[in-house]
């Protein structure tokens, strides 16, 4: 399939879903955070402006990492301006997680800094985390977009889950 814009009628359309992420990323992940999830959308869009897409599910692909990087650089900069200012609780997934798999906002940076860690070993792996957690994606979308299978998608996740765990652990 080639790659194109992204029609106007598709604008419309996942403009207003990404809006709706980004307010459940902030409200779940930084509760306490002055970044509002329209700037959160905005600064996503503009990263991503002018990139020609496969498919919905390419675009919300590339819009969960672009969304993670924006949180990294917002928590980098909160931390500078006040070092270990206003704590607030943040989880992965939203409340499925394992027992105690929760961060402050500090310790965004620790969760983004094991993604690398994650990706340098397995690529894939971290790119189902980023799609499922920053992305909000569902395993159907993450499997079409990584073009993998969905009990891939959910092996995927399941491990990493695990592996994330372990390594913020210790």
């Amino acid at each position: 399939m080639s790659s194109q814009p992204i029609p106007q009628t598709d604008i419309e359309r996942i403009y207003p879903e990404l809006r709706k992420l980004a307010a459940i990323h902030l409200k779940r992940r930084a509760p306490q955070a002055s970044l509002q999830p329209t700037a959160l959308v905005n600064e996503t869009w503009l990263r991503l402006a002018g990139h020609p897409w496969k498919s919905r599910s390419h675009f919300m692909a590339a819009a969960s990492t672009t969304m993670r990087n924006v949180l990294v650089d917002y928590v980098r900069a909160r931390l500078a301006e006040k070092r270990g200012g206003e704590w607030a609780r943040v989880s992965i997934d939203g409340g499925s997680e394992p027992e105690g798999m929760t961060f402050n906002l500090a310790q965004v940076l620790d969760v983004h800094e094991a993604l690398e860690r994650l990706s340098e070993l397995d690529p894939r792996k971290a790119r189902v985390v980023e799609m499922r957690f920053f992305g909000g994606m569902e395993f159907d979308e993450i499997a079409d977009a990584l073009n993998i299978s969905l009990v891939t998608a959910k092996r995927d996740w399941q491990f990493s889950r695990a592996w994330l765990y372990d390594s913020l652990s210790s």
